[in-house]
Formats: structure tokens, C-alpha cells, sequence
């Protein structure tokens, strides 16, 4: 950056930044400093966007600011890329910097040039006082090991020290909160789906969990729809695993989802994950309510992750088919209907071609794990509420299941999976009829039962 471009940044610098930006006079004594390098970009014979970074002692990026003309055709990138090379060329182990903790296109930018966040400051930004979340890049390929700068919030990594089983199902936002933030910090998936909504994605993008990546529940957690298979049928194993890489899933990722609908859509991940052979994924008790009462922040926007590694397996979680769900109850398994009364009932059937529910079920609404506010029942209301349902539930503490077989099924497989991951909790093995009552109603030799 010369004096001659400077007329153009203080008129871009209050456009782009409002009550932050800075004062021409305060970037001429920028530019002058030895331990700064102040960069800008040009288009076309125009400035296109300017950037700077302090060198030792801070070693942080000053600031990145693009023309609104100029959005979108690589600026911002080419700009951070030359400001890396700068504190790397000045001998520096490591980059910092901040950005606004609802800015996800911001850190979108920084993530794809390979910083992660490490810390949150709050009240960062004067005077509108927004939060604001440090981000690291270790400029030396030696240093793995990212710290988090002075003044920046420090957070437990909520690490499980034992024999490195799976832990789960359920998480309280305390640990996501820290796990979030910790040093080797999960994938987060958001699932929020609804039955008969559209817009989850939507929704995702006006505010979601720090990092999180949007997951279609219809396209990527299920394959194609047909009466035979049900509405929502198990996807192929390698369209899981491609999906899952795109989610930035790797090998020994720890995989936390949510949702906003007390973790019954996000149950589906949960289930898919764990039955492909991914150990270590949890759900988020609470979900987004649980994270926004709590006082955290929401990112914006997309977030793309780099592409993960993990390679499936199926079979890792018990499943059971039609016919042999159709002779469960005769032989004392135990069949839980995880729709809503009314649907087990046949009062009403909003989207299957028959109202009722299959022959010896048991109705066991979902939504009756929850509370009003959609946190997870005490455990020992869940033992109480599934003994009575006829699930030989284990004391709490006991190390063997009872020997009642169970299976759970629902509509097309969503809900009921947050029933298994309850009685998973509860130390109870159930297992999943994936085609559930919209396969089962769909095939006319089936017997359909009304009433309790």
C-alpha cells in the first residue's frame, strides 16, 4: 500500500467497517511501520481491496476489507493468502486474528486458508460491544498445537480420559460448548428437518452453531422414496460416505448434531452414523434452544469444510425388517410405536395410505422423552416411563440389558431413532424397523390395527 491509495481506502474503510473504521491519518501511520505490511489489491486498474498484518510481537491480520464491486472474484482470498506468506517470510510460528462471531461468511474465508478458531473474546467490537472469535493458523508445520492468545476465553476440551470408547448419546451444552471450542473440536452437524417443512436450510443460515454444517435430512440421510422401501429408506452405504466426507467427517472425528426440534430429526444422524460404523457421535440435549439460552453465539451463512476421510461400514446398529417385526410381539419382544397417539390410534394419518399401527404395538410417542421445553427427561423418568412400557430396563448402574427384545419404529424411521438413542442411554439395545409405517401401510397384505 502507497500513500497514492489511500484516498480510496478511507472512503472503502468507513463503507465496510462503520463505527470500527479507521482514520486516513491512522493508516498513513500504519504504512510507515516496519513491523506492518499493508497490501492492497487491484482490478482493472482499480483498488479492489487492501489488507494488513502486524508482525512480531502480535503477529495478527490487521484487517481485510474488499470493494463491494469486487466481492466474489477472489480478492479476499488472494489478499489473506499474501498476508500468510508475509508472516511466514518474517519468520512467524503462528497467525492470529478476530473476527465477528456471527460473521460465517468471514470465517468461511479464514477456515478455507486454514485457521480455526481458538477462543472467543466478548464484547469485542466497540461500541455495538459483538463478540468476536479468535482464530489461529500455525505457521510453522512443526507447531500442532494450537493455544489460545492472552485474553482470549479459555475453555475445557471436555476430553473423556479411559479407553477411548464412544461416549454419548446424549450431551449437555455445557460439554458441547467446550468441546466446540477445544483443541481438536468435532464436526457439528445441524439437521433440522421437519415433516412437511421445507426451509431447514434456511433456517441453518440465519444462525446455527459455530462451524456447523448444514445436513439435508431428505437427500443425504435417506434414499430415494417408494411404497416399497418406505419414505424414508436407508441410503446407500457409498452416498452416506461421500455425504459424510463432505460434512468433513474423518476417520477419528468426534461428530456432535443437533436440531431444533428437541433432537428428533438430528436422532437420524446419530442413528446413521453409528450403524455406518462411526463410534464417537452425540447429540445435543436441548439442541439450539439449549445453545441460544445459554448465552452463546450463532454463526451465519455456509460453512464448507475441507473434506473428511472417514470409510463406512454398515451394521454397526441392529435393524430389523417386516416380517420379522410381524411375529415380534408373539414371541415377548417387546414393538414401541413412536408416533404420536393419535396416528398409532388411526384417528388421523397426515401422510401414510392407512391410519392405524402394525398388530402388538405399543404406543410410545417420542416426544414424550422430552419435557415442554424439549430437554431430555430425568433418567430415572425414562426408566419409569419405558418399564411401563414393557422394556426390561437395567437399574441404574447395572452392567447387563434385559432380555426382552425390542425394536422401535415410527413414520419412516426419523423420530424413532430418538427413542433407540433414550433406551441406548438407559442401557437398553433397541432396534430399528428403517421402512417403519409407511413401508408397512404401503403394502396391502399387511394388517393394520386401529384403536389402543
Amino acid at each position: 500500500m502507497t500513500a497514492r491509495d489511500l484516498d480510496v481506502v478511507a472512503a472503502l474503510e468507513p463503507e465496510l467497517f462503520g463505527a470500527g473504521a479507521w482514520s486516513r491519518s491512522t493508516y498513513e501511520d500504519q504504512i510507515e511501520r516496519t513491523d506492518r505490511v499493508y497490501l492492497v489489491a487491484e482490478l482493472d486498474g482499480e483498488v479492489a481491496g487492501y489488507a494488513g498484518v502486524a508482525l512480531e510481537p502480535e503477529w495478527d491480520i490487521m484487517t481485510v476489507g474488499v470493494a463491494p464491486q469486487a466481492r466474489r472474484r477472489g480478492v479476499a482470498t488472494a489478499l489473506v493468502e499474501a498476508l500468510v506468506d508475509a508472516a511466514r517470510s518474517a519468520g512467524g510460528r503462528e497467525l492470529f486474528l478476530e473476527v465477528r462471531a456471527h460473521d460465517g461468511g468471514a470465517q468461511q474465508l479464514y477456515r478455507n486458508a486454514g485457521f480455526a478458531p481458538v477462543g472467543l473474546r466478548r464484547r469485542y467490537y466497540q461500541p455495538e460491544g459483538a463478540d468476536a472469535v479468535v482464530m489461529r493458523l500455525a505457521l510453522d508445520p512443526t507447531d500442532a498445537g494450537p493455544v489460545g492468545p492472552v485474553g482470549a476465553e479459555a475453555v475445557d476440551d471436555g476430553s473423556v480420559e479411559g479407553d477411548g470408547s464412544a461416549v454419548g448419546p446424549f450431551v449437555d451444552v455445557a460439554t458441547a460448548y467446550a468441546w466446540v471450542w477445544s483443541e481438536h473440536a468435532p464436526v457439528v452437524l445441524d439437521v433440522r428437518w421437519a415433516l412437511g417443512r421445507t426451509d431447514g436450510r434456511e433456517q441453518y443460515a440465519q444462525g446455527h452453531l459455530p462451524g456447523a454444517v448444514f445436513v439435508d435430512l431428505d437427500t443425504e440421510l435417506a434414499g430415494p422414496a417408494s411404497p416399497e422401501a418406505g419414505r424414508h429408506p436407508l441410503p446407500d452405504l457409498d452416498v452416506l460416505q461421500a455425504a459424510a466426507r463432505r460434512w468433513g467427517v474423518r476417520g477419528d472425528s468426534r461428530v456432535l448434531v443437533y436440531d431444533d426440534a428437541g433432537g428428533t430429526s438430528a436422532a437420524r444422524a446419530w442413528w446413521l452414523l453409528r450403524w455406518a460404523g462411526v463410534r464417537d457421535v452425540v447429540l445435543l440435549d436441548g439442541g439450539l434452544r439449549a445453545w441460544v439460552e445459554a448465552g452463546h453465539h450463532l454463526e451465519d451463512g455456509h460453512v464448507r469444510p475441507r473434506p473428511g476421510d472417514v470409510t463406512l461400514t454398515s451394521g454397526a446398529m441392529p435393524t430389523v425388517a417386516a416380517d420379522d417385526i410381524a411375529v415380534l410381539p408373539e414371541r415377548g419382544g417387546v414393538l414401541l410405536d413412536a408416533r404420536a397417539a393419535e396416528r398409532f390410534r388411526g384417528e388421523v394419518e397426515p401422510v401414510d395410505p392407512r391410519p392405524g399401527h402394525i398388530p402388538g404395538a405399543t404406543s410410545a410417542p417420542t416426544l414424550a422423552n422430552l419435557t415442554a421445553g424439549g430437554w431430555l427427561l430425568e433418567a430415572e423418568e425414562l426408566r419409569e416411563r419405558f418399564a411401563a412400557l414393557g422394556v426390561d430396563v437395567p437399574a441404574a448402574g447395572a452392567p447387563e440389558p434385559g432380555s426382552r427384545p425390542v425394536a422401535v419404529y415410527c413414520g419412516s424411521g426419523v423420530t424413532a431413532s430418538h427413542t433407540v438413542a433414550v433406551l441406548a442411554s438407559l442401557g437398553v439395545t433397541a432396534a430399528l424397523y428403517p421402512g417403519s409405517f409407511s413401508q408397512w401401510s404401503s403394502d396391502p397384505t399387511r394388517p393394520v390395527a386401529t384403536g389402543l
